[in-house]
């Protein structure tokens, strides 16, 4: 079924200027695929198309609109943390229906964003932009505007007082990241799965996810759905291959533990094991 887009809210000037700088955080090859749709050339640095690009917004023949839309498609798929989840247990039929999903919806005045897009720029508070449904597969897909002071020591300055005393001052950037969240539900494996696009270091991804759970509960139960626990298949994947009988080969690892606490390991080539050395110093 087509997707309809619907009327976007206004979008200000900072909101804009923000939206092209993640269109192009994104990997090269990506706003090459943008540029294309968009109808313009491809050609040149990141910096060149970033003026090709805000020359296009300013002469009108690019809109925002075609950002978000790109933005969304797009970046769910990048960087991202997925919790799994089983589906409930008892009859999903009803939610095979488009008829009935769509008078389900229509009781708590969501039916506009049935098979339809709501480009949302930077929303302050979380918001649905669209939930899609194709009698297989059903998606929910929420927008939130995440700000933040970022410690960034190249910044940093020293002085002295009056007085001959010295003085440093420590510098912050302030980062603003345009948060997407997505639930996937397979309608005929009864999987599901919740994607949250990379966040700021120390916000918590249980967080999010509860924060999305809460915006939708009135007419989406997540209690019916039981969440996978992935770490001890994961340990066993990880032990397999240091006893090379592993069935998959790592190339690269990132954890990030609930307090913030993180490791990250990378293999010397894409065709080296992450753990092919005999030794890893801790």
């Amino acid at each position: 079924m087509p997707v309809k887009a619907l009327s976007a809210p206004a979008i200000t000037d900072d909101e804009r200027a923000q939206l092209v700088t993640d269109l192009m955080a994104l990997r090269k090859p990506q706003i090459c695929n943008f540029l294309v749709r968009s109808r313009l050339a491809k050609t040149g640095s990141k910096e060149v198309m970033r003026t090709r690009i805000e020359e296009a917004l300013n002469d009108n023949d690019l809109s925002p609109t075609q950002i978000v839309q790109f933005l969304d498609e797009v970046v769910p798929w990048g960087k991202q943390h997925v919790l799994l989840f089983k589906g409930p247990k008892g009859s999903i039929a009803d939610w095979k229906s488009i008829e009935w999903l769509a008078d389900h919806l229509k009781q708590h005045r969501l039916m506009k964003y049935l098979n339809a897009t709501l480009p949302l720029a930077l929303p302050e508070k979380m918001k649905i932009s669209s939930i899609r449904q194709d009698r297989s597969r059903l998606r929910i897909m929420a927008v939130k505007r995440r700000d933040w002071w970022e410690r960034a020591s190249e910044y940093d300055d020293t002085s002295v007082t009056r007085e001959g005393e010295d003085v440093m001052r420590r510098a912050f950037v302030h980062r603003i990241n345009r948060s997407l969240v997505a639930f996937e539900w397979d309608l005929t494996a009864n999987t599901a799965m919740l994607q949250i696009s990379e966040l700021p270091t120390g916000t918590k991804y249980e967080q999010v996810a509860h924060e999305f759970f809460e915006l939708i509960k009135k007419w989406f139960n997540i209690n019916l759905f039981q969440l996978l626990e992935l770490s001890p298949a994961i340990k066993r994947l990880h032990e397999l291959e240091e006893a090379k009988t592993g069935e998959v080969r790592s190339h690269g690892i990132d954890y990030r533990t609930l307090e913030g606490r993180r490791f990250t390991g990378q293999s010397a080539s894409s065709g080296d094991s992450l753990l092919g050395e005999a030794e890893t110093d801790a």
